[in-house]
Protein backbone atom coordinates (compact mmCIF):
# COMPACT_ATOMS: atom_id res chain seq x y z
CA UNK A 1 0.00 0.00 0.00
CA UNK A 2 1.39 3.42 -0.96
CA UNK A 3 0.69 6.66 0.75
CA UNK A 4 0.94 9.56 -1.19
CA UNK A 5 1.70 13.38 0.61
CA UNK A 6 0.51 16.38 -1.38
CA UNK A 7 3.21 18.70 -1.51
CA UNK A 8 5.44 16.83 0.98
CA UNK A 9 9.15 17.27 0.87
CA UNK A 10 10.62 17.06 -2.78
CA UNK A 11 13.22 14.49 -3.16
CA UNK A 12 14.82 16.36 -6.26
CA UNK A 13 15.43 19.81 -7.50
CA UNK A 14 18.03 22.37 -8.03
CA UNK A 15 20.53 23.57 -5.59
CA UNK A 16 19.93 27.04 -3.99
CA UNK A 17 23.72 27.25 -4.24
CA UNK A 18 22.73 27.69 -8.32
CA UNK A 19 21.64 31.61 -7.65
CA UNK A 20 23.20 32.17 -4.17
CA UNK A 21 26.32 34.88 -4.13
CA UNK A 22 28.43 33.18 -1.86
CA UNK A 23 28.85 30.18 -4.11
CA UNK A 24 31.55 29.30 -6.52
CA UNK A 25 30.54 26.60 -9.07
CA UNK A 26 32.76 24.59 -10.93
CA UNK A 27 31.56 22.50 -13.61
CA UNK A 28 32.66 20.36 -15.97
CA UNK A 29 31.76 18.01 -19.23
CA UNK A 30 29.90 16.28 -17.56
CA UNK A 31 26.51 16.62 -15.51
CA UNK A 32 28.32 14.38 -12.51
CA UNK A 33 31.82 16.25 -12.64
CA UNK A 34 30.60 19.60 -10.47
CA UNK A 35 32.24 21.28 -7.02
CA UNK A 36 30.15 23.70 -5.27
CA UNK A 37 32.03 25.66 -2.95
CA UNK A 38 30.60 28.05 0.06
CA UNK A 39 32.46 31.07 0.77
CA UNK A 40 30.72 32.22 3.24
CA UNK A 41 31.43 30.22 6.18
CA UNK A 42 35.44 30.66 6.90
CA UNK A 43 37.17 28.46 5.43
CA UNK A 44 35.35 27.85 2.68
CA UNK A 45 34.00 24.27 2.29
CA UNK A 46 32.64 22.27 -0.47
CA UNK A 47 28.76 21.43 -0.86
CA UNK A 48 28.33 17.68 -1.49
CA UNK A 49 24.57 17.90 -1.75
CA UNK A 50 21.41 20.04 -3.52
CA UNK A 51 20.70 22.37 -0.88
CA UNK A 52 17.24 23.05 -0.36
CA UNK A 53 17.42 25.54 2.14
CA UNK A 54 20.09 27.93 3.83
CA UNK A 55 19.64 30.71 6.18
CA UNK A 56 22.83 32.60 4.98
CA UNK A 57 21.41 32.48 1.04
CA UNK A 58 21.66 35.66 -0.84
CA UNK A 59 20.59 35.63 -4.10
CA UNK A 60 22.95 36.85 -6.92
CA UNK A 61 19.52 38.00 -9.22
CA UNK A 62 18.76 40.51 -7.28
CA UNK A 63 21.00 43.75 -6.09
CA UNK A 64 21.98 44.41 -2.76
CA UNK A 65 20.82 47.49 -1.43
CA UNK A 66 23.77 49.60 -1.66
CA UNK A 67 23.86 48.09 -5.46
CA UNK A 68 20.16 50.06 -5.65
CA UNK A 69 21.79 53.00 -3.99
CA UNK A 70 24.44 53.23 -6.60
CA UNK A 71 21.88 52.96 -9.83
CA UNK A 72 19.03 55.26 -8.04
CA UNK A 73 17.95 58.36 -9.95
CA UNK A 74 18.48 61.36 -7.99
CA UNK A 75 15.07 63.73 -8.76
CA UNK A 76 15.48 67.10 -8.34
CA UNK A 77 12.76 68.97 -6.09
CA UNK A 78 11.63 71.65 -6.78
CA UNK A 79 12.84 74.99 -4.58
CA UNK A 80 9.70 77.29 -5.26
CA UNK A 81 6.93 74.46 -3.72
CA UNK A 82 4.82 75.58 -1.64
CA UNK A 83 4.42 74.16 2.14
CA UNK A 84 1.80 70.96 2.77
CA UNK A 85 -0.99 72.23 4.86
CA UNK A 86 -3.64 74.11 4.98
CA UNK A 87 -3.88 77.87 3.49
CA UNK A 88 -4.52 80.76 6.08
CA UNK A 89 -7.01 83.11 4.19
CA UNK A 90 -6.48 86.03 6.98
CA UNK A 91 -4.13 88.76 5.91
CA UNK A 92 -2.68 91.57 8.64
CA UNK A 93 -5.74 94.03 7.13
CA UNK A 94 -8.10 91.79 8.10
CA UNK A 95 -6.56 91.34 11.56
CA UNK A 96 -6.39 95.08 11.84
CA UNK A 97 -10.19 95.52 10.74
CA UNK A 98 -11.53 93.12 13.63
CA UNK A 99 -9.48 94.62 16.26
CA UNK A 100 -10.95 98.29 15.35
CA UNK A 101 -14.43 96.41 15.24
CA UNK A 102 -13.95 94.71 18.74
CA UNK A 103 -12.66 98.15 19.97
CA UNK A 104 -15.74 100.19 18.66
CA UNK A 105 -18.06 97.75 20.08
CA UNK A 106 -16.64 97.80 23.58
Amino acid sequence: MQIKIKDGTPKHGDSLCRTCRWAHLVKGYRESEEVIICSYVDPNCAVAFSVRDCNHYRSSITPTPQQMEEIALIIAVEPTRKPAGFVVAVTQSDVANADELVSAKS
